[in-house]
């Protein structure tokens, strides 16, 4: 209930104020989503990620294909990457840069995943549920604060991978809720 009312006031509270107001509450519950977080989150934490075989090849191994390229993109806009001719070609470009893209992030979360796997079967759930409200609180900042430098891109490049870092966040703020909520209610979300 206490992320609930959170993550419902945030945009109107400071960062400072807003983490104060985290460390007083430790309660989280799996009530629907759509009563803590906006509509805009909720669809694009919902929104299915690719099912492509370039997305499901760089989230099962980190070496299956060459990611060096992808870090440009982690930070959000403004990117520095030139803009590049809009063609067929580019399009296709981005399709799979964006695959690629999810698919990284995939193959890292799922390896953060089993790591709070381990820390669960030591017995630590509580430590779990305050990392996951920790990691939610900052991605939630940085979802903001994309969400309201998207607008800025005009490179279609840039603002589609600014849009997938935004979906990317949304998934992550989604996921991690769901994923304390189970561990208050003493499940297994493993």
């Amino acid at each position: 209930m206490a992320l609930l009312m959170l993550l419902r006031g945030r945009e109107q509270r400071s960062i400072h104020n807003w983490a104060a107001y985290v460390k007083r509450c430790t309660q989280i519950t799996l009530d629907p989503l759509h009563h803590c977080f906006c509509p805009q989150l909720i669809t694009l934490a919902t929104i299915p990620l690719p099912t492509s075989h370039l997305f499901h090849e760089a989230s099962w191994s980190a070496d299956a294909l060459d990611e060096s390229e992808l870090h440009h993109w982690d930070a959000g806009p403004p990117f520095s990457q030139p803009e590049p001719a809009d063609t067929m070609q580019e399009a296709q470009f981005k399709k799979n840069l964006t695959h690629v893209f999810l698919g990284q992030k995939v193959c890292l979360e799922n390896q953060a995943k089993a790591c709070r796997a381990c820390k669960y079967t030591s017995g630590a759930w509580s430590e779990i549920v305050t990392e996951l409200c920790a990691i939610i609180m900052q991605v939630f900042s940085e979802w903001v604060r994309l969400k309201d430098s998207v607008a800025g891109c005009t490179v279609r490049r840039h603002k589609e991978m600014a849009e997938t870092l935004l979906q990317w966040h949304a998934w992550i703020i989604y996921s991690y809720y769901h994923e304390a909520g189970i561990l208050e209610q003493g499940g297994d979300p493993y």
